[in-house]
């Protein structure tokens, strides 16, 4: 066998060894999506001229990948997330859905399924009259995948 040979099946094992394993889990994705997720709409409830915190809101995001058949790993389109918080006043939780694409890079794209006057409107009304961006109809973010 030559040397040329040997070292591009060497390559091509090391490359497939690499992929084994994802840093896209679900528990990441839910560690990432969650504080974000409050930082809007805290960033949201301020345009609308109400106060909250996010540490108040004790956010939890659960997110799944695909369906009750497919991991919750790796990248894809078909991550569902379920954002719950609770709001000031009475401990009610409040639930908000998002679809995501999630890259290999572990950056992702939420997009706001619900409910509508919380994330299903690209524009909000804010306290002074203004139309402005709601900022949890759409967001990005990235977590660490090693």
């Amino acid at each position: 066998m030559r040397w040329g040979a040997v070292a591009a099946i060497v390559a091509v094992l090391l490359g497939v060894a690499g992929c084994g394993t994802s840093g896209i889990t679900g528990d990441r994705l839910n560690n990432a999506v969650a504080p974000t997720f409050a930082n809007l709409y805290v960033l949201q409830q301020s345009l609308r001229g109400r106060k909250v915190t996010a540490a108040s809101m004790r956010s939890r995001a659960a997110c799944t990948k695909g369906g009750p058949s497919t991991a919750d790993r790796g990248a894809g389109n078909d991550w569902v997330c379920a954002v719950t918080w609770f709001n000031t006043g009475p401990a009610i939780p409040a639930t908000a859905s998002y679809q995501l694409h999630v890259q290999t890079n572990g950056c992702y794209t939420a997009d706001g399924d619900g409910p509508t006057d919380l994330n299903g409107q690209q524009m909000i009304v804010a306290a002074d009259g203004a139309t402005v961006t709601n900022p949890l109809w759409e967001f990005d973010g990235c977590f660490d995948t090693t």
